[in-house]
Formats: structure tokens, C-alpha cells, sequence
């Protein structure tokens, strides 16, 4: 007989009473469709919600019906209402008859795109209490300064009142501005089914809190998935590749030159290594987690110091190789999730 499968459950999380609610992991394990359940049934209350994207491009009229498909309007409802249609900017349950016509209709919302929030900005937006940012995590492109364009869009729908912000996203990449700029520290090291609370006092005397929950795997197992993949998409592991790893052991290499590369949370240090029989060079990479001297350290952080630059310089000859490997991806890694996690830092740093 085949197990009965297990979803998230978001009473937890709601009980923080947090203003920005982030949640976290696998796919398909409940997550969006708790939240839209929630603020359909505020909906019933007379309260509004926001279905926010990135892109405009994410918030086509078939897009948003789609998304809630999966609702079950009618129970939600009590029989009210039996869809959702969305039309226009926005978000309606309405109740149609056998023929398909429409005999009840409620406005419950509106769906927005986050790039094209200062179109917003002159709007009102009476009696909505809740935005759910989807897919707030990406492995493509943020937003240049996301995070404050999010929080002015916030501002921009809740005015002076108080209202919550869903921000649901699957475990695709640790690299993400909204763990540095809202100083999240501790989600790179949370653990599966744990709630961390931050609070951030204001220099007016308010207190923002800001709940995440990494969500429990919820063990549904599904046999279409293997590899590496797969420990993302079945467990809610952070999305990790399989990367090179250095063929021999370390001692085994002789060590000419080393970085510091420092983005966001992130620390990594980058040896450049010679094969000691073959004469090759390959650089490689791991954490870096106790202080020690190194020849230079690469950030975005401004310095005035000689060793601390934004960009690895091409006129020292062991940073215009390692420049050369990261270049030819001539890179070994401590591990994978290192891996993964160092080359979304590249992705996102011009550092040569």
C-alpha cells in the first residue's frame, strides 16, 4: 500500500506574527499552496493580496489562473465562489454556472511585477494586508538593489498600515542579496523544520521581525528524479553540482600563491597550486574559516589598503594565472556545495 503523502503546514510560521515570512525548500512539498490558501480564506474577510514576480513577464493573465489551480475554491469558499479569474491587474473569485457564465464575482487581489514597481508608487491599494513574492530566489538575475526596490514596493501597498510579505523560494542558490542586505546569517547554516526569528529595531522605535522557515522535507518520494538533482528536488537540500575535486592530496602540490574572495556572506579562499611532477597549475578553492596571512583579499567592501582590492590584477603574474583558470574553469573544489556556492559568487562579481 503506498504511503500517505505529507505537506507543509504554515500555522507554525503564521504564529511568529512576523511581517515578512520567508519560506523555504524542496518543490512541490505545499508551500505556495498554503500561503494562497491563507490569503484566500483572508480573502473571505474582506482582505487583499498581492501576487508579486520579478518580471512582468511572469504575470500573463494564464500565468496567475494557473497558479491557483490547484486551490480548492469552492470548500474555501463555502460554496461561493468555484475559481479564480484574473483579468486586467487583477485577482477575482468568481461562481459560474453549467454554461459557463459568470453569476458572482469578488476582487481579492492584484498581481504586480516587482521591475515595474515605480509605476505603482501613485496607486493606493485599499484593504490589502498581504504580498506574496513567488520565486523570490533565483540561479539567473536579481534586480539591481532588489531588496530596497522590495521594501519600497511594500511601502507603496500598505502605506502606514501594518501587513505581511510572503516570500516563498525552493533551495536553488545560497547566493542570494536578501540574505546579505536583511542580514540573514544564519539561513546558510539552518537546519531542516527549524524557524529563525530576526528582529531589526527601527530609528523611529518599531520593531521589524522577519520569521524564515526552512521547511522539513516532507518525504514524498517520487522515482523520475536521480543524480545530484535529485537531492534538491526530493529532500530541499541546497541545489548543489557535481564539481572537480583535487585529484591527488593537498600536501601533495606545492602552494606559489593564495586570495581571499569575500561577496555577501560568503569567504572562500582560492590557491594557486603547481603539480609538482607534471609543472601544470590548477587553482583550488574551500572555505575560508580561521584568520591567517594571504597575499591579497578581493571584495566589493572599499579599502584604501594595497592587499584589498574589488578585482584580481592581471599585472601580477600568480593573479593573472589564477585569472587564466578561472577563466579555462581549471578549478578543484573542498566540496561541492563550496563548489556551487563559489561559482554563483563569480557569476555575480567582476573580479577580473
Amino acid at each position: 500500500m503506498a504511503s500517505k503523502k505529507t505537506y507543509y503546514d504554515i500555522s507554525n510560521l503564521l504564529n511568529t506574527n512576523a511581517q515578512y515570512l520567508i519560506l523555504l525548500g524542496m518543490r512541490s512539498n505545499g508551500k505556495s499552496y498554503q500561503v494562497k490558501k491563507t490569503v484566500i480564506e483572508n480573502a473571505m474577510n474582506g482582505e487583499k493580496f498581492v501576487y508579486l514576480r520579478r518580471w512582468k513577464a511572469d504575470i500573463k493573465q494564464m500565468y496567475i489562473e494557473s497558479y491557483f489551480n490547484d486551490m480548492p475554491i469552492s470548500k474555501l469558499t463555502n460554496k461561493k465562489y468555484n475559481s479564480v479569474k484574473a483579468m486586467r491587474g487583477y485577482v477575482y473569485l468568481i461562481k459560474t454556472n453549467k454554461n459557463g457564465d459568470v453569476e458572482n464575482k469578488l476582487e481579492i487581489g492584484r498581481y504586480c511585477g516587482l521591475n515595474e514597481s515605480e509605476r505603482y508608487k501613485s496607486q493606493t491599494f485599499p484593504g490589502y494586508t498581504n504580498i506574496i513574492y513567488e520565486e523570490f530566489i533565483t540561479d539567473s538575475t536579481y534586480l539591481d538593489d532588489e531588496p530596497r526596490i522590495l521594501q519600497q514596493f511594500v511601502s507603496t501597498v500598505f502605506r502606514l498600515e501594518k501587513g505581511r510579505v510572503f516570500l516563498v523560494g525552493n533551495t536553488i542558490s545560497r547566493v542570494c542579496p536578501y540574505f546579505s542586505e536583511w542580514c540573514l546569517d544564519g539561513v546558510l547554516k539552518q537546519k531542516q523544520g527549524t524557524i529563525e526569528i530576526y528582529h531589526y529595531h527601527t530609528d523611529k522605535d518599531i520593531t521589524v521581525d522577519i520569521a524564515v522557515e526552512y521547511c522539513a522535507n516532507t518525504n514524498n518520494e517520487n522515482t523520475m528524479f536521480f543524480g545530484q538533482s535529485a537531492r534538491q528536488i526530493i529532500t530541499g537540500e541546497w541545489e548543489v553540482k557535481d564539481l572537480p575535486k583535487l585529484p591527488r592530496k593537498q600536501y601533495e602540490y606545492e602552494k606559489v600563491y593564495e586570495v581571499l574572495i569575500k561577496y555577501q556572506s560568503f569567504s572562500f579562499v582560492v590557491e594557486l597550486l603547481i603539480e609538482n611532477k607534471l609543472g601544470g597549475i590548477i587553482c583550488f578553492v574551500y572555505p575560508y574559516t580561521k584568520k591567517r596571512n594571504i597575499n591579497r583579499i578581493i571584495t566589493e567592501e572599499f579599502s584604501d589598503l594595497k592587499t584589498i582590492s574589488s578585482k584580481l590584477d592581471n599585472n601580477i603574474k600568480p593573479e593573472k594565472l589564477i585569472i587564466e583558470c578561472i577563466r579555462l574553469n581549471k578549478l578543484c573544489y573542498s566540496d561541492n556545495l563550496t563548489g556551487s556556492d563559489f561559482k554563483k559568487v563569480i557569476d555575480n562579481m567582476s573580479i577580473y
